[in-house]
């Protein structure tokens, strides 16, 4: 059992019928009921329609079998909230045209994605990279909720914002949990947008209301799940402010092993040191010493991420002393605070080939 920032409390379990389930847990998206069936080829061509083509395939159980479909679409972003009321698998060659977030409301389901599996139960969410082999185990009486993207449409949003690079394809880690930061920010949009869909007079009719909160998500999620191109997202940013603080930051940003002091700073930029502080604070929003802390921490996450999977020499402490972190207790929490992970999840998921 656990708290979950989409839509209330939830059970890993529940051993009852689906109408059972709807009843005792409040489930969103009741005003947009697609079906509920007995019949397994009406339910596997009507998932096949909302989210992806696949093979439906009952367990052996007691249960009868159930099935039941919420769904809402804007216009790149649908959620679905969908529920078999007995064991199931799913299997799909290969879903293509979008990426899918699937996170279990009540109950318990295991996806094999790839060459990786992933639990997903309350507090635990999977991330489907197109392109990739699926197969999922869905225990009897759970109820999962799933956001699809287009994939064209989150592409276009990233290279909005990084050089595209057509021979590297956007990957995101198959395993999240939701519960933490940044992750629960974005299942948090998730909640605002389900509770606008189940009101009474939702301002998603709204085009506009409707295209902002699909570009909320498409972003949230490029920013909130770690991925294969989430470190040039956190690039530095253009150059603002008077000639002598880009010279600052150039100097951090070329040697962030250095340890810079205010008043070294301040003249390798030619400026004063009340000027260097005033201008920090003015333009960047933070002190020069922050600065330079957060340049190491993100060429920390570059070099981590970008390790050779092979190579057993690169490590944490490695990395963290050759940027100048001194203490690595104080590292690793300032690393997971900035990009929600520790150092060391994100070394292993570079050498596991994410």
């Amino acid at each position: 059992m656990g708290t979950d920032p989409v839509s209330g409390t939830w059970s890993d379990e529940f051993d009852g019928t689906l109408e059972e389930v709807f009843r005792r847990y409040p489930v969103p998206l009741a005003g947009h009921q697609i079906f509920s069936t007995t019949d397994p080829e009406s339910a596997r061509d009507e998932v096949a329609r909302t989210l992806f083509p696949h093979e439906l395939h009952l367990e052996d159980d007691d249960r009868p079998f159930e099935a039941a479909i919420r769904s809402a679409r804007l216009r790149t972003v649908s959620i679905t909230v969908l529920a078999y009321g007995c064991g199931v698998e799913l299997v799909a060659e290969r879903v293509a045209a979008t990426y899918v977030v699937a996170h279990a409301l009540v109950g318990r389901a295991t996806f094999d994605v790839g060459r990786h599996t992933v639990a997903v139960r309350p507090g635990t969410a999977v991330v489907l990279t197109p392109g990739e082999l699926l197969r999922v185990r869905w225990s009897a009486g759970s109820v999962l909720m799933v956001i699809a993207v287009d994939r064209a449409a989150l592409e276009e949003e990233l290279d909005t914002w990084v050089d595209a690079d057509p021979d590297v394809p956007l990957r995101f880690e198959p395993a999240v949990d939701v519960w933490e930061s940044p992750a629960a920010g974005w299942w948090s949009a998730v909640d605002n947008v389900v509770e606008d869909l189940d009101s009474p007079a939702p301002m998603l009719r709204h085009p506009a209301a409707a295209s902002a909160a699909e570009r909320g998500l498409l972003v949230g999620l490029l920013l909130a799940v770690p991925h294969s191109r989430s470190g040039r997202l956190w690039e530095k940013p253009p150059p603002v402010g008077p000639e002598w603080l880009r010279r600052a930051t150039d100097l951090v940003e070329q040697l962030p092993h250095r340890t810079w002091t205010v008043p070294d700073l301040a003249r390798a930029a030619n400026t004063s040191t009340r000027a260097l502080h005033d201008g920090f604070r003015r333009w960047l929003g933070t002190t020069p010493m922050e600065y330079q802390r957060q340049v190491r921490l993100r060429r920390a996450w570059v070099e981590l991420r970008t390790a050779d999977p092979g190579a057993e020499s690169t490590t944490v402490t490695e990395v963290a002393s050759r940027l100048g972190f001194t203490n690595l207790g104080r590292f690793a929490a300032g690393y997971r605070q900035r990009f929600g992970e520790l150092p060391s999840v994100t070394l292993q998921r570079a050498r596991d080939g994410y």
